[in-house]
């Protein structure tokens, strides 16, 4: 898979960055976690990447810095796992098969939000992206979802940049995603504008560095989700009634312009 780190806009801003290796990095992998997001108008991006240059170091492999995940969302075909997103259930599941350029490999994973309001993840390593769901895949779904008489199947895809970053304490996980595409086999829509970043903490700690800095430039919290943001996109026969005052949020986000 490509990778776009070659023609990232904000690659000089970047390079001033502390590099952080992949091994180091591995010590905050935070698989069960408390996830803080924040979206904003990417024309914030140079002064926020300013402002956390001497709190956060970034991660490096092979001289890269920017990284390509490639994403294909699963689910029923009356969309469950949207819908239990959309109807605000306290523990609801995605299942997703995802690429990564920073490391070349390829996992099936199922992500949980859990009623304490925490996220797990659990995956398998995979010779390659999946298209549908073999025996070792079930199996895991069985065990982590339920037995169930659910067919899953490619419901959408998702590309997007991403930088990750960690505090200089290595306590948190920090990623920065940006030109955001969605695709679903027939339609496709780019957010080029939208900047969706994700603070992953053991523990809520609203004196992050990172949390405070977008807190002053009055860029606040919001739950965000791609797999529903490109589904409502791209789908005119799911629900989203739920989600109209964020999409009214994200709109605005979008308009932004700066400030002269």
């Amino acid at each position: 898979m490509p990778n776009k780190s070659k023609t990232y806009p904000f690659q000089s801003l970047l390079n001033d960055f502390q590099a952080v290796s992949l091994k180091e990095l591995d010590t905050v992998r935070l698989l069960d976690r408390k996830d803080t997001k924040f979206v904003f108008n990417q024309i914030h991006l140079p002064l926020i990447l300013e402002k956390v240059k001497p709190f956060y170091k970034i991660l490096e492999i092979n001289n890269d810095r920017v990284f390509t995940y490639d994403t294909i969302y699963f689910d029923t075909d009356d969309f469950l796992f949207y819908n239990q997103h959309h109807n605000g259930e306290k523990k609801r599941f995605k299942i997703r098969s995802r690429t990564y350029s920073s490391t070349n490999q390829s996992f099936f994973e199922i992500k949980i939000k859990n009623n304490k309001d925490r996220t797990v993840k659990k995956r398998l390593l995979v010779d390659d992206m999946i298209h549908a769901l073999g025996e070792k895949e079930k199996k895991l779904v069985s065990e982590i979802i339920g037995p169930s008489s659910n067919q899953y199947s490619p419901k959408l895809n998702i590309e997007f940049s991403r930088i990750t970053l960690t505090d200089n304490n290595f306590t948190e996980r920090l990623t920065i995603d940006t030109d955001l595409s969605v695709k679903n086999g027939t339609d496709r829509k780019i957010f080029s504008q939208l900047v969706i970043s994700e603070i992953k903490q053991n523990k809520y700690n609203p004196k992050s560095n990172f949390i405070q800095i977008l807190r002053d430039l009055k860029i606040q919290d919001m739950r965000f989700s791609k797999y529903c943001f490109g589904v409502l996109h791209l789908n005119d026969n799911v629900k989203y009634n739920r989600f109209k005052p964020r999409l009214l949020q994200i709109n605005k986000i979008l308009a932004q312009t700066l400030k002269r």
